[in-house]
């Protein structure tokens, strides 16, 4: 098998400055007396040049193309996570809604105050004591119903003997708490969060594309 000549063409500052056949160095393609070899040469320059030019156009049509576009990805993980937030605050509300829609009120007694002690801090054996209302009344299917509440404070809110109004959920009445404003906020308090979230990364989200529309030239027509 024919051993194959090798071609070279060293390029600096974007010239052609010397060419190489087998190891032997040209200075400029009229030292190339050998037609076949000056053509191939030629054909390499040539080459060259048109993927110089090709590059060249491409970078005007994108001038970000080399680019790692970094703004761009952060822009739709934020804005992907502004979707989500926002979507959850408005299925947690719109639960919220249909739940406090169903209740039933009552008027109930407060029979009994649950003390329950639970770790804040379990490295540091930090302990707070909690309190859970044990309340009794009577829903709207006749029945009387004792029922202990989820929901606890840290501080004894409420009094054996206190007399309260119970909302409950017909179709489970043991799904009950005591009217006041506190049991009410419980309900929001996912709806809020995740919306104060979602409108936080929205803004982050329209200070970026401000920033990043202020930093990149104008394009000459």
């Amino acid at each position: 098998m024919p051993n194959r000549k090798k071609y070279s063409v060293n390029w600096e500052n974007g010239q052609a400055v010397s060419f190489e056949i087998d190891g032997k160095l040209y200075n400029s393609l009229d030292e190339i007396t050998n037609p076949k070899d000056l053509r191939k040469m030629m054909a390499m320059m040539d080459a060259a040049e048109e993927t110089d030019e090709f590059e060249e156009d491409l970078s005007k049509v994108r001038p970000d193309v080399n680019a790692f576009p970094i703004e761009k990805v952060i822009l739709r993980i934020f804005t992907g996570i502004a979707v989500l937030m926002l979507l959850i605050a408005v299925i947690s509300a719109g639960s919220s809604i249909t739940t406090m829609l169903k209740e039933k009120s009552a008027p109930g007694k407060v029979v009994d105050v649950v003390s329950k002690r639970q770790y804040i801090n379990q490295a540091d054996r930090i302990i707070e004591e909690y309190y859970y209302p044990v309340v009794d009344f009577k829903a709207e299917d006749g029945r009387r119903r004792t029922v202990q509440l989820s929901e606890g404070t840290n501080f004894p809110e409420y009094e054996k003997g206190d007399e309260v109004t119970i909302l409950y959920n017909p179709d489970h009445p043991l799904d009950a708490r005591i009217k006041s404003f506190g049991s009410t906020a419980v309900h929001w308090i996912l709806p809020g969060i995740t919306g104060i979230l979602g409108l936080a990364f929205l803004g982050a989200v329209y200070i970026v594309n401000r920033l990043v529309g202020a930093e990149t030239p104008a394009q000459p027509e």
